[in-house]
């Protein structure tokens, strides 16, 4: 399911115009952005978590060039769904 598929469907169980709920959509995406970028997460009852997590900085190998090189810290986002939906997807 894609952005827009997901809209189409919004509007249809909700009985919104699709501009509503692209406009809900966007401003729930971008409060959830916000969070993220405060290195914070997100926890949606009944659905999920989502966390960020940091991967440190390590040292790897290019094979291609034969180097070492030294990988920069990132931050990745982690979802863990809540148990009750790992439940229904049983």
């Amino acid at each position: 399911m894609n952005t827009s598929e997901l809209i189409d469907y919004m509007s249809e169980k909700s009985e919104l115009p699709k501009s509503e709920c692209r406009e809900l959509f966007d401003t729930l995406t971008s409060i959830m952005q916000s969070y993220f970028d405060n290195e914070t997460g997100v926890l949606v009852p009944d659905f999920g978590t989502f966390t960020v997590k940091e991967k440190k900085s390590r040292q790897s190998f290019n094979p291609a060039s034969g180097e070492h090189v030294l990988l920069p810290r990132k931050l990745v986002l982690g979802f863990t769904p809540a148990s009750q939906l790992k439940e229904d997807l049983k």
